[in-house]
């Protein structure tokens, strides 16, 4: 119920073992780095650090031009190894960034080959020559529009005083475009530019690049020119996919080495150093404290020291489960990570959650669809995201609601026990509501209890002896508050237990307003809290009610006939998919409801720090 013992450790070894031990650091993966606070001067990362992250940026460029290819793994290199491999590799990566960037260049020329040949298909059949029309006395312009506006622009113009010379071009579509010459003064360019506004026509701009010559010759060079273009293209892409095949597979390689010697590289800032020594702090899981000794030491070859440092600061929280559980400690970090030094709930909540969510959902059809939905989910979403893991949680879930759906009799609202499991019966949410109500609430009393039962400990372990005795004084108000009102309104216990316990509890509560006043805000949640949890049965019921109803009018049966038994089965498959959607996240809502707020808050405080020990990841090279 707690995070692994964690042991602060101070390493000094030579600087001309630094690299070697911070190697030997990386590789064992297990200590959480942390500037020292010893008043030195601060470590430099490695010397090496810029040229490897040049090196890395520059080959990420290079590989997200290439198709991923499948990895052959490489045994890992470093120092002048690496370099040897990074020069090798350089001249596959210019050619990758030159054929990149020259396949960009020729996507900006299609651009502009695109607009010439546009402009000169819109006046294809006119004897219009494109090319220079630099005057001092005639301004030239052309405009591509809707055939009603070109139109109106032509007789607008042709009303206007002015010499000029028009030619227009109908086109398909509904479009025209037309040419004009003009006398240049202000005058008439005031004309046509504000009719030219008015009408919203489109411009064509004359001096385009390649717009030189009649419009047939124009669309003639343009053809050509984009099939050399294509042509050029389709051989690019052959040449990196060619490079693709043979050399992302090196790459790959060679990238995961440079991430992992950069790192190593760049840790040195986090050290401190005198003029021959580098020092190194962090946090080690205790158990591993002699494995870490070990490798230090023969990285250094003995020269090296290693002390235990008792410090004031917040151990890091490392908590060490199995796999399958891991989505658990996800979440839990998603909403407060456990600090190092008190009582870790997630064990509890990984045990609640599922019962939780298995009674109000509780039908095993519903408990297979999601599991399968979930599944399907888990399997196309990435492992260190939250969907991803919240999939992996709601997998176990889903198994418990057919659990529990098979315990009810539940299969998408219909009993199938008896076919299935022959003198099996379980329970009955219509007839067993009482028994379900105070099932629920003891399990509310009981958690709660355990709530203030963790919050006496972790306060007394942290010496708040006052709040630790109010929590006491809450634990003593739950249970003999409980057994008074039992006995006093259900004669669960005899009338002498009864004032007793009503005594006890009143005692309680004066205790709790004299150990811990702020405490005593809280009192109401004595009684709310655990009755908070007879939601489960309400949730639960109401499931198992809405399955019942979708099962009484939309249940198919072939005597209806065919068509009619596929209408309502596709009704019916609808609303119970539907039902099932609204359980699911109601019992998720609810279950993490009961946890966090009714649970949680009696002791938890979380606010801790994650164990991020200094490691990496290798997909793909090995030691």
């Amino acid at each position: 119920m707690r995070s692994e013992k964690m042991r602060k450790i101070r390493i000094i070894c030579l600087e001309k073992d630094k690299g070697s031990v911070v190697a030997a650091l990386h590789k064992l993966s297990i200590i959480d780095l942390r500037k020292s606070a010893l008043q030195l001067p601060d470590g430099l990362p490695a010397g090496s650090a810029a040229a490897l992250s040049e090196s890395l940026i520059r080959l990420n460029g290079a590989m997200q031009r290439l198709l991923p290819s499948h990895v052959e793994s490489e045994r890992h290199l470093s120092g002048n190894a690496l370099g040897r491999k990074i020069s090798s590799s350089s001249k596959v990566v210019s050619e990758v960034y030159s054929l990149s960037d020259e396949a960009r260049g020729i996507g900006e020329l299609q651009e502009r080959l695109n607009y010439a040949e546009e402009s000169a298909a819109a006046f294809s059949g006119s004897s219009v020559r494109f090319g220079d029309f630099d005057s001092e006395m005639v301004e030239y312009r052309a405009f591509i529009s809707s055939t009603k506006m070109v139109r109106e622009f032509e007789n607008r113009i042709s009303e206007a005083k002015m010499e000029k010379e028009i030619t227009t071009c109908s086109q398909k579509k509904g479009t025209s475009a037309i040419f004009i010459a003009y006398a240049k003064d202000a005058e008439n360019s005031k004309k046509v530019e504000d009719l030219v506004k008015e009408l919203k026509l489109k411009e064509v701009d004359l001096r385009a690049e390649y717009l030189k010559g009649l419009p047939s010759e124009i669309l003639k060079k343009t053809k050509a020119a984009k099939a050399a273009n294509a042509k050029r293209l389709s051989e690019i892409s052959s040449r990196l996919f060619e490079i693709s095949r043979k050399h992302y597979s090196g790459l790959a390689n060679l990238r995961e080495m440079l991430e992992i010697e950069l790192s190593r590289a760049e840790i040195g800032s986090n050290f401190k150093k005198t003029e021959e020594t580098c020092i190194i702090e962090g946090w080690v899981p205790a158990k591993r404290l002699v494995q870490a000794k070990a490798s230090i030491s023969s990285a250094s070859s003995g020269r090296y020291e290693l002390e235990e440092i008792n410090s004031d600061e917040l151990a890091p929280t490392y908590l060490n489960r199995p796999k399958i559980l891991k989505p658990f400690d996800f979440l839990m970090n998603f909403y407060s990570t456990p600090r190092s030094d008190e009582i870790d709930p997630t064990w509890i909540f990984i045990i609640s959650f599922p019962i939780f969510y298995g009674l109000m959902v509780s039908d095993v059809g519903y408990g297979l669809m999601s599991l399968i939905f979930v599944t399907w989910v888990a399997s196309r979403t990435n492992p260190e995201g939250l969907v991803h893991n919240t999939a992996k949680i709601w997998q176990l879930t889903s198994i418990s609601a057919i659990f529990f759906g098979i315990l009810s009799n539940q299969y998408l609202g219909v009993g199938l026990n008896q076919y299935l499991i022959p003198g099996f019966k379980g329970f009955d949410w219509f007839s067993n509501v009482t028994s379900l109500i105070v099932i629920t609430i003891l399990f509310g009393l009981v958690q709660v209890g355990a709530g203030f039962l963790l919050g006496f400990i972790n306060n007394y372990n942290h010496g708040h002896k006052r709040h630790a005795l109010s929590k006491l004084f809450s634990l003593s108000v739950l249970i003999t508050g409980t057994i008074a009102v039992a006995g006093a309104f259900f004669s669960a216990f005899s009338p002498s237990v009864t004032i007793y316990a009503a005594i006890a509890a009143i005692a309680s509560l004066v205790g709790i307003v004299a150990s811990n006043p702020g405490e005593a805000t809280e009192i109401t949640s004595l009684i709310t809290h655990p009755l908070s949890y007879s939601r489960v049965m309400g949730f639960g019921l109401a499931s198992v009610i809405i399955g019942f109803l979708i099962d009484k009018a939309f249940l198919p049966n072939l005597s209806m006939g065919i068509p009619l038994f596929i209408v309502y089965l596709l009704i019916f498959g609808i609303l119970h998919f539907l039902n099932m959607i609204l359980g699911i996240f109601e019992g998720a809502v609810q279950s993490a409801r009961l946890n966090f707020v009714e649970f949680f808050t009696k002791f938890y405080s979380g606010g801790g720090t994650k164990y991020n020990p200094f490691s990496y990841k290798r997909l793909y090279t090995k030691e």
